[in-house]
Formats: structure tokens, sequence, C-alpha cells
């Protein structure tokens, strides 16, 4: 170091600067070391609990006599994985030594705690735990993350309320449907899939009819996917209203009801070609041989799109065999019919379905 009594002081200064820099490199380096050393041992406890519950909590939903021991904070992440794992894979709420098994270590206190103050993940994991557990002491505490930032948080705690009591959660839900655009369609078909078609279709009829142009389509869609038979009276009440054409293609995309075909056929000639085309589609799920007649202008509509549609409606109508298909084609002296009927007759020979 004597050489630094006589050096240029820009070299000392150098000196040391190099020497902080190498010592929080070093520092760095051993930070990450703990930190990775630390989530290793992490990782290694909530996979052995894991698996030291799973089977416990299996023996316990078998009916076996268990004698569960303490639950240790540590150890909370890995009972939370493997509770959810037994409950998605027994599929039923027949669960008394699932239950039971809660009730001894004191889940429920566990949980409450770990959804305020874990991470990210143990959070999601414990909203969806205590669903399952099905206590109503937290449903008021659930039902505050609906309106949580997060989309993963807030569906978890809709899917949790739909589990412990799915006729008061229904109608907290269905408002939060309207207003969470974030929502992604499947999540909410799953969520409002647990509950009882009969409560579900009240709810969102009766709000689908009052939804805006925006909204609706979207609720539509959910009903008919809940109960079809429920979805009809609501879709001809919301089409006797004289929305606008997006809602109207909508309705004609989940339309089931064969009841309905008189109102189905009158929009084939909608000025929308999109409604045209979702009106075409429509008969050939529902119309009968009849309704051949009905397509045949549509096989010249200015849209390809309506064109297609109609060829295919065409040849799913009962009884339209290939012959019939070919024949029709006969029978066309438009060159733009002529060519989409020659596609859907190929698409038919090959054993195409689109």
């Amino acid at each position: 170091m004597d050489f630094l009594i006589s050096a240029n002081p820009r070299v000392v200064f150098a000196f040391w600067l190099g020497v902080v820099v190498i010592a929080m490199a070093l520092l760095m380096l051993l930070v990450i070391l703990v930190m990775r050393q630390v989530v290793t041992r992490r990782e290694r406890n909530r996979i052995r609990a894991a698996t030291q519950w799973h089977q416990i909590l299996l023996d316990s939903a078998q009916g076996m006599a268990t004698s569960p021991p303490s639950l240790p904070r540590s150890d909370l992440p890995g009972f939370v994985d493997a509770w959810n794992h037994v409950h998605q894979s027994l599929g039923s709420h027949d669960d008394a030594g699932l239950q039971r098994v809660a009730q001894e270590i004191g889940l429920e206190q566990h949980l409450s705690v770990a959804i305020d103050h874990g991470n990210f993940h143990n959070r999601v994991m414990s909203i969806v735990a205590l669903g399952y557990l099905r206590s109503r002491n937290q449903f008021d505490k659930l039902a505050r993350y609906l309106d949580d930032r997060s989309t993963i948080i807030s569906l978890s705690a809709a899917r949790a309320l739909m589990h412990i009591d799915p006729a008061r959660a229904v109608t907290m839900l269905v408002p939060h449907i309207v207003e969470r655009n974030d929502w992604p369609q499947g999540g909410v078909a799953q969520i409002l899939h647990d509950a009882s078609p009969s409560l579900v279709s009240k709810e969102l009829g009766e709000v689908a009819l009052r939804a805006n142009a925006d909204v609706a389509p979207r609720l539509v869609r959910f009903l008919a996917d809940v109960s079809p038979a429920a979805a009809a009276p609501v879709i001809r009440n919301v089409l006797a209203s004289h929305p606008d054409d997006h809602l109207i293609s909508t309705c004609l995309q989940v339309m089931g009801d064969e009841t309905d075909l008189d109102l189905i056929r009158s929009l084939l000639g909608h000025e929308r070609w999109h409604v045209r085309m979702h009106a075409a589609s429509a008969l050939g799920r529902l119309g009968v041989r009849e309704d051949e007649q009905r397509l045949l202008p549509l096989l010249a509509d200015t849209q390809w799109w309506v064109r297609y549609r109609a060829a295919q409606a065409l040849s799913r109508l009962p009884g339209i065999e290939a012959e019939d298909m070919q024949r029709v084609r006969a029978a066309q002296t438009d060159r733009f019919a002529c060519d989409v009927l020659d596609q859907v007759i190929a698409e038919r020979h090959m054993g195409v379905d689109q």
C-alpha cells in the first residue's frame, strides 16, 4: 500500500473506487446466493409439506381414521396446494373427512391471515382454499376482493364465494360481471357453472334486459351457456326491443329454440350483412327442409361470408344430401353462387365441418 502515498491523487481515487466496486459486486453475489438458498429451502419445504398432507387428506376423504399433526406456518403453502388439489380431484362437496381435518388444524384462521399478508401466489391459493372450506364466516371478507385490481385475485374470490353460498354470491357477481371488462369470458362461464342454472339464469336474464348494447352481448352469451332454455325468452325480449345489429348477431349465434325459427327467418333480409350471415347459420342449425327456398337468394349476396354461410346452412338442412346440393348448384346462374357452392360441396366431400 506504500505506493499509494506517493502516487498521483487520481490513481489513488481510481484504486479505491475499484476496491469499492469489487466489494459491492462480491456483496451482491453473496446476497444472490443467500436468496437462492432461501428460495430453494422454501420450495423443498413446500414440496415436502404438500406430499405429507396430500396423503393425510386423501386418507381422510376416503373415511379412514387419521390423526393430523399440527400445521406450522411454514407448512401452510404446501398444505394449501394439497388441499386444493384433493378438492379438485374429488369434484364433490361430500368432503366431511376433509372438513374435520381443517377444523382440527385451525385452517380457517391460517387462511384468513394468509390472504392478507402472503405473497401474490399464496394469497390466490389461500382464497381458492377458503372457497373449498365453505366457511360462511369468511364470505364478507372474500367479497371485498371482488373489487381487487388484480384480475386473478378478483376472479378467484368470485369462484370461492360461489362455493360458499351460490345463491348469495350470484346476486353479487352479476353486477361485477357487467362492470369488470377484464374478467375473461371463459373464467366467468366456469364460475357460473358452479351455481344452480335457475339461480344464474334469473339474475343474468334480468340484468341482460336492462344492460346497454356494450354489455348485453356478453350477458346473453353467458345466459345461453348456462341455460339455453332460460335464454330463449330473454333473447326474444331483447330482439323485440329493436337492439343494435351487434346484439342481434350475438342473439342469432346462441339461439337454440326451434320455436324461434320465424324470428330467424325474418332476419335473413336484414340490411347489415353480418346479421344476414348469422341468420343463415342459425337457420342451418335449427331449420327444416322447406327453408331451402329461403336460403337460395343469399347464395348471390354481395358479401362472401353471407354466401358461404348460406351454402353451409343449405348443406346442413335435414334431408339435404349430396345429390340435392348438386341439383342446387346446377340451377344457379350467378357466378358467385356457383363458386361458393362448389367450395361447400368440396368441403362436404372431404368431411370438413366449419
